[in-house]
């Protein structure tokens, strides 16, 4: 996903952009946008050295919604029955295999915290700022064509 945005702040390596919402983000989710709410802030990798007021495009990274997905909901299942089992084949008794599958659930758990705090160290912020747009000169040119428009618009009659 490419988007438009403009640097509210920049600071060395990390920028932080305000993006708008436009009719194609419903489907798309990253950016994150709360109910009626048309503008978010995120940060972003900053490697094309924008400053703050420059109007740039951003990139998000790959979507991993599976993978985090399966990692959130999945991980802590899966912890929660290695726990059980061991509980109840290892020890022969239902209660130490409940309370062995809620420390499998806490465990698995702290491995999803654990792989988040990782993941994020490892991937960065998720979106890299590729590219500064060119600002939108107005040329003497144009100047010109509005106030002949203007002079055109009114015709003599002061409206």
């Amino acid at each position: 996903m490419k988007e438009q945005a403009i640097v509210i702040k920049a600071t060395g390596k990390i920028a932080v952009l305000r993006i708008c919402k436009r009719p194609e983000c419903e489907g798309c989710k990253v950016c994150a946008f709360k109910a009626g709410q048309s503008t978010v802030k995120v940060k972003a990798k900053n490697t094309v050295g924008a400053k703050a007021g420059d109007t740039v495009i951003v990139q998000a990274e790959k979507d991993n919604r599976l993978l985090a997905s399966f990692i959130v909901y999945i991980l802590p299942v899966l912890f929660a029955a290695a726990g059980a089992a061991v509980g109840f084949l290892a020890l022969k008794n239902q209660l130490w295999a409940a309370l062995c599958c809620l420390g499998g659930l806490v465990l698995g758990f702290a491995a999803v915290f654990f792989l988040d705090k990782l993941a994020a160290r490892s991937r960065g912020f998720g979106m890299e700022v590729v590219e500064i747009c060119p600002p939108k000169d107005v040329t003497q040119n144009d100047v010109t064509k509005n106030s002949d428009d203007q002079e055109e618009k009114t015709n003599g009659n002061g409206l």
